[in-house]
């Protein structure tokens, strides 16, 4: 087979977070107003919990890493023990992409890759910018792959006649 080139590689929109951002800073907001209401100094701790939690869900999603390569599908995420998934493109039975109300505001999409792979029959790519063009290059180079491995055993010639 062909040398593996890397065709795309990205990190899901940090828009995913957008309701947990919002809450972080409402709850900001609240714990502000109750530490100048009560004028209690020990209050402004508290702030440490939204802003930690906020932290926390953006450094995860910021440790979620897509590769896309002509031969294999490679998901690699967590922020202290990393865990990698790898499928090969010729095990790509199907892809999808949806697009909520609230994603398509912001140019972004969920890609499902439905696969022949035991461990890991469905991929599921939420928040990333250009969903169909990701779906196009998922399935334009399965199909590669898949035109690859036939050939290796297409080009056998089978004659019936010959002892």
């Amino acid at each position: 087979m062909t040398e593996e080139k890397l065709v795309y590689q990205a990190c899901p929109s940090q828009i995913t977070n957008l309701k947990t951002f919002v809450l972080a800073a409402f709850l900001i907001g609240v714990i502000i107003a109750i530490a100048v209401l009560t004028a209690e100094p020990l209050v402004y701790l508290l702030l440490v919990v939204p802003i930690l939690f906020a932290g926390w869900k953006w450094l995860q999603t910021r440790n979620i890493k897509l590769s896309i390569t002509t031969q294999r599908l490679i998901v690699s995420q967590g922020v202290f023990n990393r865990s990698t998934h790898e499928t090969e493109l010729y095990r790509v039975r199907d892809t999808a992409v949806s697009e909520p109300f609230w994603s398509r505001l912001f140019g972004l999409g969920t890609v499902q890759v439905f696969t022949t792979d035991e461990d890991a029959p469905t991929h599921t790519f939420d928040g990333y910018h250009k969903p169909h063009w990701i779906k196009d290059q998922i399935r334009n180079n399965a199909e590669i792959c898949r035109r690859a491995m036939r050939w290796g055993n297409d080009n056998v010639i089978f004659n019936p006649l010959s002892p």
